[in-house]
């Protein structure tokens, strides 16, 4: 089947914020006189409706806590990456230039709210031209439920087998093999165990290497 559109996840992909969010999350904490485990905080990346209530008995306070975090996002984004383009992750302007280059649809599918992705492609330093920018929030079930892919391609008009999506976490991963589309995963913050990798179709260190991938199919 032929592969005509390209979904890009946005959080740890495209940018470097799924390290941000980390960081705003555990600052927040820390001025709070909080301590939360990293291990459960990287296990929720990739989602966005997150269910805390499993932490909240040993962690009272982790709600309000996320609440910080995601109001002061966009401050703290500002201030590390004042320059535009410092965000991106090495190849996006090499790959979204191929893709244009050479025809293909391009989308961005995120757990993020619309106007923090609109931030973020906004201050990448070229001008990143997504045929579709969708955000999960307020209108579907977060990953890994395939929903905002499956959403895409019908908005794109296409079939799932025609998309190829870019991602970098597990939830995300599983996403997609739950939308039956073909996956290219893009390492960031977390390592994949043997059970993860079961998920994974295609592999690469960065997004220029998608390139590669693409020009073998």
């Amino acid at each position: 089947m032929i592969i005509n559109t390209i979904i890009f996840d946005m959080d740890g992909l495209m940018f470097d914020t799924e390290n941000l969010y980390i960081d705003v999350f555990e600052d927040i904490c820390n001025k709070n006189n909080y301590s939360f485990p990293r291990k459960y905080l990287l296990g929720m990346l990739g989602a966005s409706d997150i269910n805390l209530s499993k932490y909240e008995k040993e962690y009272p306070w982790i709600k309000e806590m996320f609440k910080l975090t995601n109001e002061n996002l966009a401050s703290y984004y500002d201030k590390r990456f004042a320059v535009a383009g410092s965000a991106n992750k090495y190849g996006l302007k090499e790959i979204h230039d191929y893709l244009k280059k050479n025809g293909y649809k391009i989308c961005i599918a995120s757990s993020s709210r619309l106007a923090y992705i609109q931030k973020l492609v906004a201050n990448c330093g070229f001008d990143f031209q997504a045929d579709l920018i969708l955000s999960s929030k307020g209108f579907c079930q977060s990953k890994p439920a395939p929903d905002i892919f499956l959403a895409c391609a019908k908005k794109m008009g296409v079939k799932p087998e025609n998309c190829l999506v870019l991602e970098d976490s597990k939830n995300g991963i599983r996403a997609v093999y739950n939308a039956n589309m073909r996956r290219v995963w893009i390492p960031d913050q977390v390592p994949f165990n043997e059970e993860d990798m079961k998920y994974v179709d295609l592999q690469c260190e960065n997004l220029k290497e998608v390139i590669d991938i693409l020009e073998a199919m």
